[in-house]
């Protein structure tokens, strides 16, 4: 039987290995969703090594290697779930949820009231993954500026269906 995942604060050595966990999740997403060229882009190295320094970046080791990775920021009381993927040969193992759960904690001892996120309305290991963790989706008039301006910049990106959520913690 393989070992549960461990979740960990991300090492600086490991920061140039966590684009190829985001490429290789990207590809689960249908081509509707996520236009061919977005396929190509992770998010850029200066901003891992930027949380991982500031101890905003997990990472999930299972078997010996990286599985997956969380990146969350704070802006005033509200915190962040900026990315979160899983390699898809260790999904469906609980690691998404252990992931989150991290964020979640550190959210909380930092004084953060709320855990906000966007991501897929209506893909199964989005939005309603989410929901299953406590997270609410919200409405154009519950939006921060920051929520809505990042939907708005996915939206032009050529994203769609995107929606935001957040966890009162």
């Amino acid at each position: 039987m393989a070992a549960a995942a461990h979740i960990r604060l991300a090492a600086a050595d490991e920061v140039p290995r966590l684009a190829d966990i985001e490429l290789a999740a990207a590809a689960l997403f249908p081509d509707t969703d996520l236009p061919a060229l977005l396929r190509l882009v992770s998010t850029p190295e200066p901003v891992l090594a930027a949380a991982q320094r500031e101890a905003r970046l997990w990472v999930a080791e299972r078997d010996g290697e990286l599985a997956g990775f969380a990146l969350a920021s704070r802006n005033g009381e509200c915190a962040y779930l900026d990315e979160m993927d899983v390699h898809p040969d260790h999904g469906r193992r609980g690691i998404g949820r252990a992931l989150v759960g991290a964020v979640q904690g550190w959210a909380r001892a930092g004084g953060s009231h709320s855990l906000n996120l966007t991501t897929f309305a209506h893909l199964p290991w989005n939005a309603p993954f989410y929901a299953s963790l406590g997270f609410r989706q919200l409405r154009d008039d519950e939006l921060c500026p920051l929520l809505a301006d990042a939907l708005a910049a996915q939206r032009a990106a050529g994203l769609r269906q995107r929606v935001a959520m957040r966890q009162v913690l």
